[in-house]
């Protein structure tokens, strides 16, 4: 027997992995907190509900800095070119005062259906429903828009607790959902954090051996971005290649079926609710996208020829993750996050929420800090610069240029390529469920005294 060294025994007797003795960021970022956590800390002692716990409140701390971002429209009102000037803009109000939805109305009603998916629309819907004010002044756009705060706060402890869940040997790494630097700019932009908490729940149920659940929610997930459909694509493939092929296939029809109890009886009641997915196809390129790069230098794509692009880019996205599925052993997360970048890069659109979409994947992942740091600043330089590019047409002299928009466009393009290659890089693959069923709760490993000895082997 020989000893081992006090610190490198604490550290292999704690229950999961401690981040300020693992990532030199996080180190030196915990000095607000009083610094790295101790030799002699007893790590565990409140479970993976105290983790969730802690993160929890500091997510609610960066959505309240969402709010004090969006603080100028939300007491003056979602006016234009103001809400662009101050980078306040939001899905929630805008379109509440410029769709039916002010009439308390379904979205999609009227001479001028809006563009808003089904599950978004629905949200919309019901946030005006419980708003204490009806049509388009101020005290309608406040009440929505404080509807939607509240219900973003519970969908973000619900993520976070899912993504504790599904690491529970490293729950820490919920921080980068709870503690992302891209909640500030973007979780109040749009509802589509909805969409990414039904991802990270999605994962959460295949885990633990439940793929209709998982399929489910994923169905739903994918009424609000198509991004899900890569999540599904790439748990289908390694299911399939361990040899669980009923498994996959209770995941799709789990999808399909969660996605026609929605769709049909909305259907029914509004045939106008799939605009979005019809307008898909006849949308140039917009913002956000590398397919805008041409019409900022004055030479824009064809309708046509954007919508082939992008087509072509999601049949290479599957293509890809096929591949990659039967010549590696990359998990699910990593083929997700390759067939991802394939369609981010090929969309006709790449709006600023987009990057919400994100996180999932590096929760999942062992990227260090720093990298989601520097794509996290790549995607708030693009979030500015896109409200002063739209608000060039009201002030030239102001706003952002259009050769100014495509060098940050392609910057952020690049952020994305590099942080998604890096992700799909890894070889530490997401746990899929053994053949039997689901695995055992996980459980924390018991923690000795401090300064306890413990020989090693």
């Amino acid at each position: 027997m020989t000893g081992v060294p006090s610190r490198e025994r604490r550290r292999r007797d704690v229950p999961w992995r401690v981040p300020s003795w693992r990532d030199p960021l996080v180190a030196r970022a915990t000095g607000v907190v009083g610094g790295p956590l101790g030799r002699h800390a007893v790590v565990g002692r409140h479970g993976l509900a105290g983790v969730a716990a802690a993160l929890v409140l500091l997510g609610s701390g960066m959505l309240s800095l969402g709010v004090w971002q969006k603080g100028h429209c939300l007491m003056k009102g979602w006016s234009t070119p103001d809400q662009f000037w101050r980078a306040c803009y939001s899905d929630v109000p805008v379109v509440h005062v410029s769709s039916p939805l002010a009439d308390r109305l379904l979205p999609w009603s009227g001479d001028i259906p809006s563009s808003q998916p089904p599950l978004p629309g629905l949200v919309m819907w019901l946030l005006a429903q419980v708003s204490p004010q009806a049509g388009t002044g101020l005290g309608a756009q406040q009440g929505v828009f404080v509807g939607w705060i509240l219900l973003a706060l519970v969908l973000l402890g619900a993520g976070v607790v899912a993504a504790v869940a599904l690491r529970p040997r490293d729950p820490w790494r919920a921080a980068h959902l709870a503690l992302s630097p891209v909640l500030v700019p973007l979780a109040l932009v749009s509802t589509d954090l909805l969409g990414v908490v039904l991802t990270l729940l999605a994962l959460w149920a295949w885990q633990r051996g439940r793929p209709w659940l998982a399929g489910a929610l994923l169905g739903w997930a994918l009424l609000v971005r198509p991004f899900p459909l890569l999540v599904l694509l790439a748990l289908v493939l390694v299911a399939v290649r361990d040899g669980r092929p009923l498994r996959a296939a209770q995941a799709v029809v789990g999808a399909a079926l969660a996605a026609l109890v929605l769709l049909v009886p909305l259907v029914a009641v509004q045939p106008r609710a799939l605009t979005a997915a019809e307008q898909w196809w006849s949308q140039g390129a917009g913002y956000g996208a590398l397919q805008m790069l041409p019409r900022l230098v004055g030479f824009p794509l064809l309708t046509t020829a954007s919508t082939w692009v992008a087509v072509g880019g999601w049949v290479a996205a599957v293509a890809l993750a096929v591949l990659l599925s039967r010549r590696t052993r990359l998990g699910a997360v990593q083929l997700a996050a390759a067939s991802t970048a394939v369609v981010a890069l090929t969309a006709p659109s790449l709006s600023v929420q987009s990057g919400m979409w994100l996180l999932p994947l590096l929760v999942l992942s062992v990227r260090p800090w720093w990298e989601h740091l520097v794509w996290a600043a790549a995607e708030t330089l693009h979030f500015v610069a896109t409200w002063l590019h739209i608000a060039f047409d009201s002030d030239p002299g102001r706003g952002l240029p259009p050769l100014a928009y495509a060098v940050v466009v392609l910057l952020r393009a690049l952020a994305w390529a590099w942080l998604l290659w890096r992700i799909a890089d890894e070889r530490a693959p997401f746990r899929t469920p053994p053949p039997g069923g689901s695995p055992p709760a996980a459980r924390s490993a018991p923690v000795p005294a401090a300064g306890r000895p413990r020989p090693a082997a």
